[in-house]
């Protein structure tokens, strides 16, 4: 309990240094999170041939599970996470912003998961106990 107590502290003072301000761009796709880091990506869904659609947010032009959770924050007024994108782009989303490429819409963000209701179908994006560097040696 001590250890996971910690681990939110950390976090909580790691993105607080970020020096972050969350605030959401009204569009055409409704409220969407604003971009934290941008690497400049070559590809939409990993591989080289295909080409970017620019019209649409990096987090629309994939699955929601090939998202990875970098971080979550939940407050009594609000609840965050902090995801990287297939693409490497890094992102806070909240309840309420758009995610995936199939019209879902984040419901939900708790300590184990982000809920995604996508076409009246409830997906969930979970938090992973390992470092999203070290999926290839896998």
């Amino acid at each position: 309990m001590k250890i996971k107590f910690a681990i939110n502290i950390s976090l909580i003072f790691i993105l607080a240094s970020l020096g972050c301000v969350l605030h959401a761009a009204e569009n055409a796709f409704g409220s969407l999170p604003t971009i934290v880091n941008n690497n400049s990506a070559q590809t939409s869904g990993g591989f080289l041939s295909d080409p970017i659609d620019q019209s649409v947010h990096p987090l629309l032009q994939n699955s929601i599970t090939s998202n990875i959770i970098i971080g979550i924050m939940i407050s009594p007024s609000q609840k965050t996470a902090f995801i990287r994108t297939a693409s490497g782009d890094d992102y806070f989303v909240k309840v309420g912003d758009k995610l995936g490429n199939a019209n879902g819409s984040i419901t939900d963000i708790s300590h184990e998961a982000i809920e995604v209701t996508e076409d009246g179908k409830v997906l969930y994006l979970v938090v992973r106990n390992r470092s999203g560097v070290n999926e290839d040696e896998e």
